[in-house]
């Protein structure tokens, strides 16, 4: 059995009133112990607010805190948990999607 985490990105309030430095090294960090203890995947939500009510706070856009995440580890697979395609041209996603 494969299984995966999610990791932090802001939507649910979890960086209120953090540095936004602060908050992408937890966000790493995490991604980091997911793939030292075996984790076989990373996901992130592509939510445009944060939940329940849309705020100011941090909230790390998923396109490209992946990609920054790409960069940070080596084993794990990334993905989306969800993705909003209706909110983005079609072949915008797709461009996304495949760089």
């Amino acid at each position: 059995m494969n299984i995966g985490v999610i990791v932090p990105q802001g939507w649910t309030g979890e960086y209120d009133g953090w540095e936004s430095a602060d908050a992408w090294a937890r966000t790493r960090d995490v991604a980091w112990q997911a793939e030292a203890l075996g984790f076989e995947s990373i996901w992130l939500f592509d939510h445009f607010h944060t939940t329940p009510r849309p705020t100011d706070e941090i909230t790390f856009e998923s396109f490209t805190a992946l990609a920054a995440l790409a960069a940070e580890t080596r084993r794990v697979r990334l993905g989306h948990v969800v993705l909003c395609a209706a909110y983005r041209n079609a072949a915008l996603t797709a461009k996304m999607i495949s760089t």
